[in-house]
């Protein structure tokens, strides 16, 4: 599926994993290769703020 979601949309495949299981990393790869690009582009962009989120909120635990 990585090989498919790049050459379909040009960057890898990026989801904030915590909280999900493999089954539902897999689920979001299957649904998101659907997306048309701009979609796609958006959805990427939520998951790098979702994941500099977590990291934020673990800085600011120490």
């Amino acid at each position: 599926m990585n090989a498919a979601y790049n050459a379909r949309f040009g960057f890898p495949f990026i989801v904030a994993v915590k909280g999900l299981t493999r089954g539902d990393i897999l689920a979001a790869f299957e649904a998101r290769l659907a997306n048309d690009p701009d979609t796609e582009f958006e959805a990427a962009l939520t998951q790098i703020h979702r994941i500099a989120g977590f990291r934020l909120a673990d800085l600011l635990e120490d």
